[in-house]
């Protein structure tokens, strides 16, 4: 079952949060979060994001919580605040009801 980290950050600064959003990008291609299926960040302000991140099975979430928490203590001097959801993918689907990922049982469809 594929599951889900939904992370809330508010960064100190506009920089902060630019600096974040390419470390987040790095991450991505070579770091902690290279063994997801994805990672969205949403800008929702100047100073704040929501990222979500999916991975194939809980087991791979798990394996990176202590690189995630290096990651974020690396980084504390531009983070204000910092908190994440975790839980089962109920809904994986692209508009028009095919699959996002194909990978994933048709039930998320």
């Amino acid at each position: 079952m594929p599951i889900a980290r939904i992370i809330m950050g508010e960064q100190n600064t506009p920089e902060a949060q630019e600096q974040l959003l390419e470390g987040h990008r790095e991450a991505c291609r070579n770091g902690f979060l290279a063994t997801s299926d994805f990672s969205i960040a949403v800008k929702i302000g100047d100073t704040s994001f929501m990222i979500i991140t999916v991975y194939e099975t809980a087991e791979i979430a798990e394996a990176n919580k202590d690189a995630r928490t290096k990651w974020i203590e690396e980084r504390a001097d531009l983070i204000r605040d910092d908190f994440y959801y975790e839980g089962d993918v109920a809904t994986l689907i692209k508009g028009g009801g095919g699959p996002l990922v194909s990978k994933y049982p048709e039930k998320l469809i």
